[in-house]
């Protein structure tokens, strides 16, 4: 047009869009598609030109989907687009309006599926760019050059899952080597993961299932089904919990990360509670130890304490007087209870034998009732005790757990916020 390129305005109006599984990684977008140029060659049905040349109507004509062959229109295509239609659910939303025989306006509403490269390393803390390429087909930029008039979301937009942080567009120039150069235009979408759903269904449980884990330090050792029971069930929780959130990818992401340490902090449990039962046993086994020596000491010192007793008993000769009672009773040889000063001679050795025996027997039964009452102590000391791995375990897992929680909310928290701000 007098030695100038055609200038075609484009405006893209976002209806609805949604992500699609990490597999495809497209975005289906649903878009009002808007084109505005002159065209100087264009006459009214049913007129003709003025003198001067310049066309005699100044009407708004509304032209149908069939006008398409009959009008030259920019022949544009979406370069990263993998599939697109015409949305034609009761007719095909495809229309012209001319205005002063000169003014082309093209509406048409189309459904594409776009390519989008993701990243999901921060999954589900990601901020995911979508793009959108218009490109020229066979119009050189210098005979034809496209020019944003508008981009824009609509504000009816689902957004369920994601939520759009930043939109930009550019104009741009496509050089092909060779073949030529064509104008192009571009248009960004920026994306932020809504996490709200994943902190409820994955985040919380598996922090719940880790910390019922470190309920079973708590536990006595000796109970092995209780503290075993615990510990597998959280495992097989955490490992149907990692499959069924898995994602197609072959690198690593947060939530890998997130459940990885959860599984490990789980088998770690177990592996604790096996160094805890050896330990015990191992403190078991040389108490059992020492005690057996002590028993042997005890026996051996009580058994020759008896035989030097029986000894004295059977060899001692030693005569004492005893006091006999007096027939005729008073007089001054007379003791209290009436035992007169005549004596006769009785072996000393009886008299000791008497309160030796009565000893031994108290002694015997006070052992006894120890005995009893150690059975008894060591009986509830061994099922309730625990082991001293257990007692470090107490506060070395729950405070290691917290500070990589701490310390992974504190990364998600700032890589998602700088991942938003770097668009914008």
């Amino acid at each position: 047009m007098d030695g100038q390129p055609v200038m075609v305005f484009v405006s893209v109006i976002v209806l609805n869009m949604k992500l699609s599984s990490t597999a495809s990684q497209t975005l289906d977008m649903d878009i009002f598609y808007h084109n505005f140029w002159q065209d100087q060659r264009l006459l009214a049905p049913n007129e003709g030109v003025s003198s001067n040349g310049s066309n005699v109507s100044g009407s708004l004509y509304k032209l149908d989907h069939k006008w398409a062959d009959r009008l030259w229109t920019p022949n544009t295509y979406f370069r990263n687009a993998e599939a697109g239609s015409v949305s034609n659910i009761l007719s095909p939303t495809h229309y012209y309006s001319v205005l002063n025989n000169s003014h082309v306006f093209m509406a048409v509403r189309l459904n594409l599926k776009l390519s989008c490269q993701m990243d999901f390393r921060k999954f589900p803390f990601d901020v995911q760019r979508c793009f959108l390429n218009i490109t020229m087909t066979n119009e050189d930029y210098r005979i034809v050059q496209l020019r944003w008039f508008e981009f824009r979301i609509g504000r009816h937009l689902d957004s369920t899952e994601f939520k759009i942080v930043y939109t930009s567009y550019e104009n741009c120039i496509k050089v092909y080597e060779d073949i030529g150069s064509y104008s192009c235009l571009f248009g960004e979408v920026v994306f932020k993961r809504n996490i709200g759903s994943y902190i409820i269904k994955r985040f919380v449980p598996s922090f719940i299932i880790v910390v019922m884990t470190f309920i079973g330090f708590w536990i006595p050792t000796s109970i092995s089904p209780a503290r075993v029971s615990i510990a597998v069930t959280a495992l097989l929780a955490l490992v149907t919990q990692q499959i069924q959130s898995d994602l197609n990818v072959s690198y690593i992401y947060s939530l890998q990360i997130w459940n990885a340490t959860a599984i490990f902090y789980v088998f770690a449990n177990l592996c604790q509670y096996a160094l805890a039962l050896f330990v015990f046993h191992m403190a078991q086994k040389s108490k059992r130890k020492v005690k057996q020596s002590f028993r042997r000491m005890t026996s051996r010192v009580s058994t020759k304490s008896g035989a030097a007793v029986a000894g004295e008993t059977e060899h001692g000769s030693t005569a004492i007087e005893l006091p006999t009672i007096s027939e005729e009773g008073g007089g001054k040889g007379d003791n209290h209870c009436g035992l007169s000063g005549n004596h006769h001679q009785v072996p000393r050795a009886r008299q000791r034998t008497v309160p030796v025996l009565l000893n031994a027997a108290k002694l015997q039964l006070r052992r006894r009732c120890r005995a009893l009452r150690t059975r008894v102590q060591l009986h509830f000391r061994s099922t309730t005790r625990h082991s001293s791995v257990d007692y470090i375990s107490r506060y070395l897992f729950p405070i290691s757990y917290l500070l990589f929680v701490f310390a992974f909310a504190a990364h998600s928290a700032s890589s998602r916020t700088k991942g938003a701000f770097f668009f914008c």
